[in-house]
């Protein structure tokens, strides 16, 4: 499929999905596509626009893994083979795993989100179905909550052996350079990251998003709201606007936010199976991010030149949104 089908088809696909978001596709250079529809507040009836705030889940940790990399890595406050018991001694099971092993979900670190849904169980409905499940993983969790969590579990498998994902890293991560920094963890995005790209949107805790998120549910959409998560791992918000500059970065790899190795480093996929920030799939590095019911992806490919996100407030529940979905990733499998 050349590139010029891909978006006329895109565009016929949206309208005909009510999709409800913001989409763009963009080169280092130029932002070929850019679309949005539907509601970001449904109760104020406020419009879903490329300006419009919201919640990205899971992509907040390419914004972590870059901060690190070029914060503490580069600058020879932190390094790679660094044990994390150096900055988390509560932790017992921190001695044996590395930085390198959080950002590479190498870890075998039990995933947080996977821990607290066992111990508080949906019933009927899956975890990402149920509204109780949903805004639970949308609000803050503590130190000391995430280590009593931990507490009875060991690791999966020895650390730097395998790949298995884990929310954990990530938050361990944005613990970690606040020790280093002692600042805030959004002070030092803002610091490093954001403000140094004229990232104006881009925040840290869900509770800044201008848009609400909803669940599909019994055949209406529930409100979820905002929630109060403010971890690493998946509490960062952003704009379609903001987001669309920041691929454009990286596309381009930029040598004012990191030297060319550690672009090489972060994209290199360990275990066959994680970088830092990004899994690969064919030609293109990618992502997915779920936080209360906001969700996004990201596809993004150095052969094409290209990237293509889209987020949305609405959960992908429905048969419509998943079948937009798939046919998203099966177009962009043959994009040549």
């Amino acid at each position: 499929m050349m590139l010029a089908d891909y978006l006329a088809a895109v565009t016929r696909l949206n309208q005909h999905a009510s999709f409800n978001g913001a989409m763009q596709v963009v080169t280092p250079r130029q932002v070929l596509y850019a679309y949005a529809a539907g509601l970001a507040n449904i109760e104020k009836n406020t419009p879903f626009t490329s300006r419009t705030v919201t919640g990205i889940g899971s992509l907040s940790k390419q914004f972590l893994a870059i901060a690190v990399g070029e914060v503490q890595v580069t600058a020879g406050r932190l390094h790679l083979t660094d044990r994390v018991a150096q900055f988390l001694p509560d932790y017992p099971q921190a001695a044996a795993v590395t930085i390198a092993d959080l950002l590479t979900m190498a870890s075998g670190i039990p995933d947080y989100p996977t821990l607290l849904q066992k111990q508080h169980p949906t019933g009927a409905r899956s975890a990402a179905s149920d509204p109780q499940s949903v805004r639970r993983l949308g609000a803050d969790l503590s130190l000391a909550d995430l280590l009593a969590l931990l507490d009875d579990h060991s690791l999966a498998f020895t650390p730097g052996s395998q790949g298995a994902y884990s929310d954990t890293n990530y938050y361990l991560l944005g613990l970690i350079l606040t020790k280093v920094l002692q600042k805030p963890l959004g002070q030092i995005l803002t610091d490093t990251v954001w403000q140094p790209l004229g990232l104006t949107a881009t925040q840290l805790g869900t509770q800044h998003a201008q848009a609400a998120s909803y669940l599909p549910w019994d055949d209406e959409l529930l409100f979820i709201g905002k929630g109060h998560h403010t971890a690493g791992d998946s509490g960062i918000v952003t704009s379609a606007a903001d987001y669309a500059r920041w691929l454009q970065t990286i596309l381009q790899r930029s040598e004012s936010l990191l030297p060319a190795a550690a672009w090489q480093t972060l994209f290199t996929i360990q275990h066959n199976f994680y970088g830092m920030g990004w899994f690969r799939h064919g030609p293109w590095f990618w992502h997915s991010g779920l936080i209360l019911g906001y969700q996004a992806d990201v596809f993004l490919s150095f052969k094409h030149q290209l990237a293509v996100f889209w987020f949305t407030n609405v959960r992908f529940l429905t048969a419509s949104a998943q079948d937009w979905n798939r046919q998203q990733r099966i177009w962009l499998d043959q994009l040549t």
